[in-house]
């Protein structure tokens, strides 16, 4: 009967299976049998995991505006080149394309979103009847291979021509058939009993027992044999014939830590089968000797895994734990033995038995690249412990070490043997020390750390900074003893105590006694590298010293050391460390300066400062003046005097000298208010210069600067007061004065020793035209020239000013001012072509400015000035050339001449003339 079935063959349980329920009858053919109609199954709509398309469209552009948000962001990072950014942008831009072609092939496949999705709904049918298929053909598999066991024996032909001749069939082949009955308890404990009975016979007049198997019990059936802080074996018998074989029946280990009985494993069974073929082979002496040696691997092995957790934790990075064959190696106080020095280990491993003994575990002790053969290290092999026994060995090996040290130092007058007490505990190494009696009233315990082999000191306050490493260390620790209170109290101060300092032997005995046992070097905060303090401790006593040291590429060298007159005590207190200080400060600042004095070949001596102070004896430095500088203003005799330490321990240095003549040309000017390093007496010529520097800086250049900028300032003073000006500030570096109070013009010099002295001026200044000229001035010929270059120049150019301001105000052109020089200056009328030269020149011996017309005086040579325009005459001042216009100015037929109060006047009215002339009047 045909039927329409899909892929899978089901019938689709949606559609009705018959019109209305009832079978489908033709009408048309009456009579006929019914067919059965059979649909097409409607196959299971799959919609899991879809997404709207919209919603996959917004999520794309919303990280792609994310993304692109992110790369702006690193982009804007200034520490991307170039070419990484644009790295970045074609990766990102490549990114965004593949994401949306992505989305175009989605957007044109949801054009056909109907078969599509028909296509999905067959696929995953077809999945599922494939995985059905894939199910089927495994399960027919399996049974297959599960049959294979569910065979039907071979037919026993032989036992069937038996049974059907005798009647009767054969007792051993019966019993794979039929079970034996069950032993009832009664019988089990007869069993039991009869075997305990052959078991004892047995081994009591048969078995020749080992000397290690003589501890034994028998019970249930089973002998039991138990060998000491080993393993007990139990043993039983298959046969009543006393040579029949013995069995093994169970292992178990006795010591700790360890597993009671082996459990089920390949292990079990190998030592199981193995120990039945050695019983088999060799007897009971065999079976002791594997089993025994079997404990003894097991027990390194113990050991073995102890020390590798051990390794985990503190003892991390202090031993070394290595297995070679059945022995194992533990080396110990790793950092104790660098590279190419002796190293100490011990090595656990199988003894030979001796004297008919069986081999036992036994210790290597290897102290210091030596085997230790008149000590033994003690095992327990009952309980084993790693930890316990690195540490007993540890243990043993610093008991050697402070034994040795003390049979040392007892030779030494340093250490009376009274003076030592030597405590030794057997297993914790901590508790084992060296008691050092180094003063009456400071006892020290020498200890070595169980875990790094370091030798350590206690109480840590009192001792040395670093612990000792060798016995000349120790003998050392008494002068270090000396010197912590005086270092501490030194770093509390502010010193630093500078333990990298190393110098050898044959450079120091140039500078300190030859009996030196130690030295230590402190520098204060603030000096600089090369200077420092050595506090020598030797059999001549305690001395102090000031030493310059310099860092060479492969040690320090010592260039000059100088001892302190000051002599400490070893108990230093505050005060004594403030004075060392000052002292040390005042002694390398006078060398410092000496030698720089020395260098330029400066005469100079020192002599007993007239400060008298019983606790400082720090000398005075005396300089001849005209051999520092050459100059004649001051008297002979500069002293350099040491004043005391400021804030931050800088030094306090004046020098103080006197002029030939009183500075009261300075009147009653504050320099000391404006420059506070330097105060004036005028009325003596005293002064006094102060500096404040770091130790070890010379004031000698910054000296002979300020000496220079003094003879400079008294004569700057002297020039303003000469031309009555008044002074707005005056100090060594610069002075300020006002040279028109009308106009309220000002002007500073700033000066610093033989620089280049500058001009200042105000912004609106009618002088910053001619700044240039006049600073020129200043370093050529002096201030005394530029006060009379600004007084005779300012009324022309507050005219120029004025007339500057004015052209501005029009349209009608512009006016250029050229500067020459500081007593010439040019006008330019651009648009009405006029040139005009302004000079400064003296007539009757009176300063005048003398104006001319430039292109009537040199037609010729002025013709292509200022860009080569046209020029013409300044027609418009014939009357004042020739007297008709009358004013406080005197004509000169080419040009006129004026005062210097006048020329302002002068240039005003030509101005007016040469615009009204062109019918503009401004």
């Amino acid at each position: 009967m045909p039927q329409a079935m899909t892929p899978g063959g089901l019938v689709d349980a949606s559609c009705d299976e018959f019109q209305h329920g009832t079978p489908n009858h033709s009408a048309s053919a009456p009579g006929k049998q019914a067919e059965l109609v059979i649909r097409n199954p409607r196959l299971p709509h799959i919609t899991q995991g879809f997404i709207e398309l919209r919603l996959l469209a917004s999520r794309l552009v919303q990280d792609s505006h994310n993304r692109l948000q992110g790369m702006v962001g690193l982009l804007a990072e200034g520490d991307r080149s170039d070419g990484d950014k644009k790295a970045r942008i074609i990766e990102h831009m490549l990114e965004r394309r593949k994401q949306f072609i992505k989305l175009l092939v989605l957007t044109m496949w949801a054009k056909n979103a109907q078969a599509v999705s028909e296509v999905i709904d067959l696929k995953v049918f077809l999945d599922t009847r494939q995985e059905i298929f894939h199910k089927v053909v495994w399960n027919l598999y399996e049974v297959r291979r599960k049959m294979s066991y569910a065979r039907i024996p071979n037919p026993d032909l032989d036992t069937a021509v038996r049974v059907l001749s005798t009647g009767r069939a054969n007792t051993a082949m019966t019993r794979r058939y039929v079970p034996r009955k069950k032993l009832t308890s009664k019988e089990t404990l007869k069993v039991l009993r009869d075997l305990n009975t052959l078991l004892s016979l047995r081994l009591a007049l048969h078995e020749k027992l080992p000397t290690y198997f003589r501890d034994y019990t028998i019970a249930s059936g089973r002998a039991t044999f138990t060998v000491a802080d080993e393993f007990e074996a139990d043993l039983c018998i298959g046969d009543e014939d006393p040579k029949s074989q013995l069995y093994l029946v169970d292992f178990r280990f006795i010591f700790e830590p360890s597993v009671k009985t082996l459990p089920a494993s390949p292990i079990r069974d190998d030592v199981e089968g193995r120990g039945n073929i050695i019983l088999k082979q060799r007897g009971l002496e065999g079976i002791y000797d594997y089993l025994h040696e079997f404990v003894m691997t097991d027990k390194i092995c113990t050991l073995a895994r102890q020390f590798k957790i051990m390794l985990t934790g503190r003892w991390t990075e202090n031993l070394v734990v290595n297995m070679r064959r059945r022995t194992l190696v533990v080396q110990y106080w790793i950092s104790r033995a660098p590279e190419g020095e002796t190293k100490s280990w011990i090595e656990v491993g199988v003894k030979r038995g001796t004297g008919g003994r069986p081999s036992r575990l036994g210790v290597r002790w290897i102290r210091d690249g030596k085997a230790v053969q008149d000590q033994e290290v003690p095992l327990d092999v009952a309980v084993l412990s790693a930890e316990n026994l690195i540490k007993t060995v540890i243990a043993m090996h610093t008991k050697h070490i402070l034994t040795s040290i003390q049979s040392r130092l007892a030779h030494s007058p340093v250490f009376p043997l009274s003076a030592m007490v030597l405590t030794a505990h057997p297993t914790d190494s901590f508790n084992s020390s060296l008691k050092l009696q180094l003063t009456p009233s400071i006892p020290v315990k020498l200890l070595i750390e169980p875990i790094t082999g370091r030798f350590a000191l206690h109480p840590p306050a009192m001792a040395a900074a670093h612990a000792p490493t060798c016995i000349e260390d120790l003998i050392k620790l008494k002068f270090v003893l000396t010197q912590e209170e005086v270092e501490t109290r030194a770093r509390s101060m502010g010193w630093e105590v500078l333990k990298m300092l190393k110098f050898r032997k044959e450079e120091l005995k140039g500078f300190f006694p030859s009996t030196t046992k130690y030295i230590s070097y402190l520098r204060r905060e603030g000096w600089g590298k090369e200077w420092v303090i050595a506090m020598v401790l030797a059999d001549t006593g305690q001395t102090w010293w000031v030493a310059k040291v310099h860092e060479a590429p492969s040690q320090w060298s010592m260039s000059m050391a100088l001892e302190i007159p000051v002599h400490g005590e070893a108990n230093a207190t505050y005060g004594f460390l403030g004075n060392l200080e000052k002292m040390s400060s005042a002694m390398i600042t006078l060398y410092v300066n000496q030698s720089v004095l020395v260098e330029k070949g400066v005469q100079h001596k020192l002599q007993p400062s007239k400060v008298a102070d019983p606790k400082l004896t720090i000398p005075d430095l005396y300089i001849r003046f005209s051999s520092l500088i050459h100059a004649n203003w001051g008297i002979d005799v500069l002293r350099l005097t040491f004043q005391g330490l400021g804030a931050e321990g800088k030094c306090i240095v004046t020098v103080l000298g006197r002029t030939k003549e009183p500075m009261t040309q300075l009147g009653s000017t504050n320099i000391s208010a404006a420059d506070s390093d330097v105060s004036f007496h005028p009325q003596s010529g005293s002064y006094a210069i102060r500096f404040n520097i770091n130790v070890g800086e010379s004031v000698i250049e910054p000296l002979v600067e300020k000496l220079h900028r003094i003879e400079r300032l008294i004569r700057f003073v002297a020039v303003i007061r000469r031309f009555n000006l008044p002074c707005l500030d005056v100090s060594l570096g610069r002075i300020a004065f006002t040279y028109d109070t009308e106009s309220n013009s000002s002007a500073e010099v700033s000066f610093s020793g033989d620089r280049e002295m500058k001009l200042h001026l105000p912004p609106r200044s009618p002088h910053i035209r001619i700044k240039g000229f006049l600073e020129h001035k200043l370093n050529v010929s002096g201030l005394e020239t530029v006060v009379m270059a600004l007084t005779v120049t300012l009324p022309l150019l507050l005219a120029f000013e004025r007339i500057e301001a004015a052209v501005g105000d029009t349209s009608d052109g512009h006016v250029f001012v050229l500067s020459r020089s500081v007593d010439w200056f040019r006008i330019y009328y651009r648009r009405l072509g006029v040139v005009l030269d302004w000079q400064l020149q003296c007539r009757k011996s009176v300063l005048h400015w003398f104006v001319r017309d430039a292109v009537s005086s040199n037609p010729e040579s002025e013709v292509d000035i200022v860009g080569g325009e046209a020029r013409r005459q300044a027609e418009e001042l014939r009357g004042i050339w020739s007297g008709e216009v009358v004013g406080d100015w005197e004509p000169l037929k080419s040009g006129a001449a004026a005062g210097l109060r006048e020329v302002g006047a002068l240039a005003w009215k030509i101005h007016e003339l040469i615009y009204a002339g062109m019918g503009v009047i401004s």
